[in-house]
């Protein structure tokens, strides 16, 4: 044999090691420990890209406008009860007892992170309750700006922590794979920042081969030939097929 293909024997030899050694340890993750990586990741990017896609809407209210908060609602597919856009606003936003507010869902994402403080360390953890504590502040005001820009900002930080300090691969790209599929499921309702879709989507696919999550294989393909421009009545099927590619 020569040194050629010595070379090459070991580097298969290696790439199965190091493809076994990886499954073994993945299958050793439990269910629930994945579907809790999972929304915490949905969660902690569902509070801050919808924080970041409202934030031109109280300069909106302020100047006298009335962003159409009800056709928010219907993309998104939530109740909207709502009599104006200052109570939209108020509610939607801060309300806990309001099942589908961002309150909620930070509520639901430092629950997760708190479950799963073993895992993701205390220092990445306190990210999260800085982020909740944040929005908390902001509860009451007619200018919650501030609070709101340190709540996105702490969980961005959040995001910096735990890619630098927890060591486990698939810990890391379970929680990326959950965030991914929110971004793309509120870009894809809202018909907002379509011409990201593609790069998300290409960021997605590579992740989440490189996990213990169970995904469609059937989605996977249809994800993988999307084209790079996406127009606006092939939103609803993308969509069907980002929020359907992970199987529990």
């Amino acid at each position: 044999m020569d040194c050629m293909s010595a070379g090459k024997t070991n580097i298969v030899i290696r790439s199965i090691h190091i493809s076994t050694e990886f499954q073994e340890h993945m299958d050793r993750m439990s269910a629930s420990k994945a579907s809790r990586l999972f929304w915490l990741g949905r969660y902690y990017e569902r509070v801050a890209t919808t924080l970041t896609y409202l934030w031109s809407w109280y300069d909106r209210i302020i100047d006298g406008e009335s962003p159409d908060y009800a056709a928010f609602c219907n993309a998104l597919e939530i109740s909207c009860n709502y009599r104006t856009a200052e109570e939209f606003m108020q509610d939607y936003v801060f309300d806990g007892q309001n099942p589908e507010s961002i309150r909620t869902a930070a509520g639901l994402m430092l629950g997760n992170g708190m479950m799963l403080r073993e895992t993701i360390g205390s220092r990445t953890l306190s990210y999260l309750e800085l982020a909740v504590n944040a929005m908390e502040s902001g509860t009451g005001s007619n200018t919650p700006t501030l609070p709101l820009q340190r709540t996105i900002d702490y969980i961005m930080a959040f995001r910096g922590c735990y890619d630098d300090c927890i060591e486990d691969r698939n810990v890391r790209n379970i929680l990326k794979c959950g965030a991914g599929i929110e971004r793309l499921s509120l870009f894809l309702r809202l018909g907002w920042r379509l011409e990201h879709v593609f790069m998300e989507t290409e960021r997605l696919l590579c992740r989440i081969e490189r996990t213990s999550l169970k995904y469609s294989p059937d989605s996977l393909r249809i994800l993988e030939a999307l084209p790079p421009v996406i127009s606006e009545g092939e939103r609803k099927s993308i969509l069907a097929i980002v929020e359907n590619l992970v199987i529990w």
